[in-house]
């Protein structure tokens, strides 16, 4: 009985220890240093006369298509590194306010994007190791804009071919499994040189027509969903 009592008592020990041990020790890193992802979804494409769009009634032709791909490093559970390369559709449309009769002088194009991101993982930096891990990011990088299609604009010229900078940030949402896979959600926004769309207007048009093209940036946001899988 006694020897019985001795092994029941040891044995609630030895669980003790162990929970009390799990609790001290920090959880062992999740940060698997390299990933590669695949990602691509909806943007909404917000330039010059983007306005014209929704008064012609074809708003919904203001959102495109666009895909990317990634190869990232995790430098720890809180930082990592992200290289992306993406391609994809827009819309533009030439000035409207400022010619004869009005009218509506749509285009579409195409580009090819880099960016340089850095990420920051939130339950990370909280010192939480999870299989969620919501990421802010925020990266430089540039643009090259190319297949203009023919707006007939009477004066207005689209500039056909543009490689420009650009920065940008977002939010993403991931879900990782033990084995490395796993999928995210990706909603951010893009700015670029206003030459990034073709169109461009000079000082002197900004002087004589007031709130004509005075935005610098033309502005893209995007909602990707793609599939991950970091490396071991």
């Amino acid at each position: 009985m006694i020897k019985q009592s001795v092994c029941i008592w040891a044995a609630l020990l030895s669980g003790a220890a162990a929970l009390s041990a799990q609790n001290t020790v920090p959880a062992p890193s999740q940060a698997r240093q390299v990933f590669v992802s695949l990602q691509g979804g909806p943007v909404l494409d917000i330039y010059e006369n983007a306005f014209s769009y929704r008064e012609n009634g074809r708003t919904l032709d203001l959102f495109t298509l666009q895909g990317a791909f990634s190869i990232g490093y995790e430098i720890n559970d809180v930082y990592g590194l992200r290289l992306q390369a993406g391609i994809g559709k827009d819309a533009g449309a030439c000035n409207v306010r400022q010619t004869s009769g009005g009218g509506f002088y749509p285009y579409s194009f195409r580009h090819v994007a880099i960016f340089a991101d850095v990420l920051l993982n939130l339950n990370g930096l909280a010192g939480k190791i999870t299989a969620f891990r919501p990421k802010l990011y925020a990266g430089v990088g540039g643009a090259h804009t190319y297949g203009f299609s023919d707006a007939k604009h009477p004066w207005q010229k689209v500039n056909g071919k543009n490689t420009i900078p650009g920065f940008r940030g977002g939010f993403i949402a991931e879900y990782s499994f033990p084995s490395g896979l796993g999928f995210f959600a990706d909603l951010g926004g893009e700015a670029y040189h206003d030459m990034y769309n073709g169109l461009m207007p000079t000082k002197e048009e900004q002087k004589n027509y007031e709130g004509y093209g005075g935005f610098p940036l033309d502005l893209r946001a995007a909602l990707n969903f793609g599939i991950v899988y970091h490396f071991k």
